[in-house]
């Protein structure tokens, strides 16, 4: 004890420069042997030695050297507390010292030289230009945050960063270059899963601002001034942020150091030390609960709740004269023209029409908002539609591109005239289109249909007596008889252009969407289903796929070298071949050498709800769906291949919601000046498009995790609020220590964690044990001590899970049970 208590005052006089550890006195060779490893861990020079403790790099399939790893980190572990005992036994307050001092203290815990330093620009550019190094966006795994992944310059499997150290400082989306590491640092080398590895050797574009949500981690000790912000995202890096200068109390949980609340916080500053720095910006509620995890999902996907100012209004149009715009406008208003959407849709983008010719064939309508009447080129509101460049879907809340009244200015409600941007085509009755022509229009809608209207009319093609109350109003003459009849003439189309277009080579990978009941007072969920597509819905989806591929067709012969279009690229072949080869291991034939080919093999196994073994679509269709990349927005480039992959056509624009998506109103300008021989001196700089293709396609990502996420808290509320849940899942995924699976009855994923350990106290199995059975990777789960009841777990395996909501948290944990 008297040693103790003389080392702990002698912890005095240790000198903190930056965060390397130096003691002027005897310590324990424990202690010793921890600050030595330090330093030699921070010697910038030592790649090979610095990467293997954190990457394993070069130590698969040598169970000694994991065992000597696993051993020198538990007791490095125990070194660190060791310390930190000491350093909060000795009760120094840094707010008693001399403040420029404690400024230039950083955090005992954070690493100084932890990650390599970057290479000089002129290095850089020489080695892009040699072939050594390559150039290429990170994306770091979410279920696995230590593994990212940079595309390959020759477009075979993706490059591995492996580890936070190789990544060096790297954070999702950066756009980086990466210096391919020796062979024998490659995952399974000389195998069929060879993986290259790489190392992050400069950052050439990072998004700025980055903001941070999560809880805090607030530690009372001795020296520190510093408290960790734990993420919500897994992919973010833990940052450390000066709480001694925030203005309020900070509230911790009952017998722990973590905060109440939930906090966001933008990054600061990321020197060569382990830990990011970051300035805490304020607080958004209490953790785990809906209102606060939402602003948090608002808040790190940069959208804004209130984008427009309160005096936007000054920038919307008078009224528009029907007398005026019947001058350059086709008058449709007689025609029988009706909307389907979704019963809570606002943003009425889209509108049909079908008017029976007396040659047999159709005179079809496809009517699409004329939102660039509202939204003028150049004003303060079209800079921020552009911003924004979409609407934002979340559970409890549409965050609408355009201001609210704008959207129901331009919305194609029924009862009213509206201005729209027209494609009329005259189709036989097999859906061949003899001719088509654009204009400008103004229509009076009949009806706003909800897609449950349409397909009562679809199933019922022979009534006549409908019951009008059963059904919207309709307006302007029509009747609900007269939507019905034109409804099916409409189906019949769309059958056979769904027909021709999958038997051409078309692909389509349908998920059901999980939607939520809600109550509106205060936004807590009340019950969960599966949104399934119905025939209604497909034909929707076809004309407006039609009106795409058409004006596509049209910008590429009169806009060569500036058309909006939407790309989307054939499957990484490394990826898909995984897939494949996993799938034919259980007996699935899937041919990826086309979109069609893709379609035509998973259908032979695909058989709808009626099938034996029906989960297999869900499975088989999220399995195909991993390696596919994401169609984007782009500008039309001669020398490129501007197809897209899963329609299979040559070109692809987005035209047919110009309320909800800003290169829709962009694709509409150009229409228009076509049509009126007014050309857009702007729109004819392809860099203009450009930039708005790029932050076009970043906030559509943003806005689509935003969803996703919102979809993810909902669930863990609801299923917190009932206790937890029992649910039917198939396994889509076996590894050594989880496996995934898909909830069926939400078609939501799941990590279902089976190793034994202190960190899954709650697994009710008692053993298990991972190996490849006839090249399956296989999980054997037993379920009592004496081994005689075991389940053996494949992939396809329906299993019973619990899911249960994280504490403080919306987070789903899931847990297998036996199922008896």
């Amino acid at each position: 004890m008297d040693f103790l208590e003389n080392l702990s005052r002698q912890l005095e006089d240790i000198r903190l420069d930056g965060t390397n550890v130096r003691a002027e006195f005897p310590c324990p060779r424990s202690v010793l042997r921890y600050l030595n490893d330090q330093e030699s861990m921070n010697d910038p020079n030592n790649l090979t030695n610095t990467s293997n403790l954190e990457n394993g790099i070069d130590n698969e399939g040598a169970p000694e050297n994991q065992s000597r790893i696993r051993t020198r980190k538990r007791l490095q572990r125990r070194q660190k507390q060791k310390i930190k005992s000491l350093f909060d036994k000795h009760d120094i307050n840094p707010n008693e010292q001399n403040r420029s001092t404690t400024n230039t203290i950083e955090p005992l815990s954070n690493h100084k030289d932890f990650y390599h330093d970057y290479m000089q620009l002129d290095d850089v550019k020489k080695g892009l230009e040699s072939g050594e190094l390559f150039e290429g966006n990170i994306r770091i795994s979410q279920k696995c945050h230590t593994e990212a992944y940079v595309p390959s310059p020759d477009k075979s499997k993706d490059i591995l960063i492996n580890g936070i150290r190789s990544r060096n400082r790297a954070l999702d989306g950066d756009k980086v270059v990466v210096k391919i590491l020796d062979k024998s640092h490659w995952r399974n080398p000389d195998t069929e899963d060879c993986q290259r590895t790489g190392l992050v050797v400069y950052i050439t574009s990072s998004k700025e601002n980055r903001i941070v949500v999560g809880s805090l981690i607030v530690d009372r000790g001795v020296i520190h001034r510093y408290s960790t912000l734990i993420p919500r995202d897994c992919r973010i890096p833990r940052l450390l942020v000066d709480t001694s200068i925030w203005p309020f109390p900070i509230d911790l949980r009952d017998g722990t150091k973590e905060s109440k609340e939930l906090f966001y916080a933008v990054f600061s500053r990321w020197d060569n030390y382990k830990t990011p720095f970051g300035v805490l910006k304020g607080v958004l509620g209490e953790s785990g609960k809906i209102n606060a995890e939402t602003e948090g999902i608002l808040i790190a996907h940069d959208i804004q709740e209130h984008p427009y100012p309160d005096d936007i209004d000054k920038y919307f149009p008078p009224p528009f004269s029907v007398e005026e715009e019947l001058k350059h406008r086709k008058d449709f208003r007689k025609h029988c023209i009706f909307s389907i959407d979704p019963p809570t849709a606002k943003d009425l983008d889209d509108a049909l029409s079908c008017v029976p010719l007396p040659n047999g064939n159709f005179e079809i309508g496809i009517h699409i908002s004329d939102v660039t009447y509202f939204v003028k080129q150049g004003t303060p509101l079209d800079e921020i539609a552009e911003k924004l460049a979409t609407s934002v879907y979340l559970i409890q809340k549409v965050y609408h591109m355009l201001p609210p009244a704008l959207t129901m200015m331009a919305s194609l409600l029924p009862g009213t005239d509206k201005l729209a941007v027209s494609i009329t085509l005259e189709m036989t009755p097999d859906a061949n289109v003899i001719s088509h022509s654009f204009s400008q229009s103004i229509i009076h809608s009949c009806a706003q249909l909800h897609y449950a209207h349409a397909q009562i009319f679809l199933e019922n093609p022979d009534k006549k007596d409908w019951d009008e109350s059963e059904f919207p109003t309709v307006y302007n003459g029509y009747t609900v008889s007269d939507c019905a009849t034109a409804v099916s003439h409409l189906h019949k189309l769309a059958a056979v252009m769904r027909e021709r277009r999958f038997g051409s080579g078309a692909l389509a990978i349908n998920q059901p969407k999980l939607s939520f009941e809600i109550d509106r007072a205060t936004c807590e969920p009340l019950s969960y289903s599966l949104y399934i597509l119905h025939e209604s819905n497909w034909l929707i989806e076809e004309f407006m796929l039609l009106a795409n591929t058409m004006v596509a067709e049209h910008l590429k012969t009169h806009f060569p070298t500036t058309a909006m279009l939407r790309n989307h690229h054939a499957p990484d072949v490394a990826p898909m071949e995984k897939a494949v080869k996993l799938l034919k291991t259980h007996d699935i034939d899937i041919d990826f050498t086309s979109a069609g080919s893709i379609h035509k093999s998973k259908a032979v196994y695909c058989q709808g709800e009626n099938s034996k073994n029906s989960h297999w679509d869900i499975i088989i269709n999220n399995i195909l769906s991993k390696p596919m990349v994401r169609a984007e927005y782009c500008v039309i480039d001669p020398n490129r291949l501007m197809s897209h992959f899963a329609l299979n056509v040559p070109y692809y624009t987005h035209f047919t919601s110009p309320i909800r998506r800003y290169p829709d109103i962009v694709v509409h300008r150009m229409l228009i000046s076509w049509l009126t021989n007014k050309p857009i001196k702007e729109y004819e700089d392809p860099k203009v498009i450009d930039k708005i293709a790029i932050n076009s396609n970043d906030k559509k990502n943003n806005a689509k995790k935003a969803s996703e996420a919102s979809a993810d808290i909902y669930a863990a509320c609801l299923i917190g609020k009932l206790g937890g849940l029992q649910v039917d899942a198939a396994i889509m995924e076996i590894k050594e220590n989880y496996f995934e699976a898909t909830v069926l009855s939400m078609n939501m994923n799941v990590r279902v964690y089976v190793n034994i350990s202190h960190n899954n106290p709650d697994l009710v199995h008692k053993a298990c044990k991972f190996f490849i059975f006839d090249n399956k990777p296989t999980l054997v789960v037993w379920w009592d001590n004496k081994g005689e009841n075991k389940q053996t777990l494949q992939l396809f395996d329906k299993v019973k899970l619990k899911l249960l909501k994280r504490e403080n948290c919306l987070k789903l944990r899931a847990i297998l049970i036996r199922d008896e």
